[in-house]
């Protein structure tokens, strides 16, 4: 199933004469000046940074769209696995991934919630 994505124009107009968007996640090259098309949710925070961001010129038709890590994909597979887990095999998971002992006299839930922080914190290992 495609999705549209929406894109609007944004220009850097922030102190670096370059700049690799990581703070939304984009990982869109720009150069001081410069104008590209971002997906409109994000645009929608860049733009509340004025003093390095604004609206775009209307003909930028540069579109960069970073597809999903190969590690966020990962840490996500993990994560569904960690919610399927019964005490034992968290237990062992935690123990195997990331060298922590867990309290299997707590609850499956909460275990499954700090093995699901392990992976978050650690990512995948």
């Amino acid at each position: 199933m495609n999705q549209a994505v929406s894109l609007v124009p944004v220009k850097y107009i922030g102190v670096r004469p370059s700049y690799t968007d990581g703070t939304f996640g984009t990982k869109i090259n720009f150069d001081r000046g410069d104008s590209r098309m971002v997906p409109a949710n994000i645009a929608k925070l860049m733009l509340k940074h004025p003093d390095v961001y604004t609206q775009g010129d209307a003909d930028a038709l540069t579109v960069e769209i970073a597809p999903a890590r190969k590690d966020e994909d990962e840490a996500q597979n993990m994560r569904d696995a960690v919610a399927n887990m019964g005490k034992d095999a968290l237990a062992s998971f935690a123990k195997t991934h990331f060298n922590a002992s867990l309290d299997k006299r707590k609850g499956v839930n909460d275990l499954r919630q700090q093995v699901t922080v392990m992976v978050d914190q650690f990512g995948v290992v």
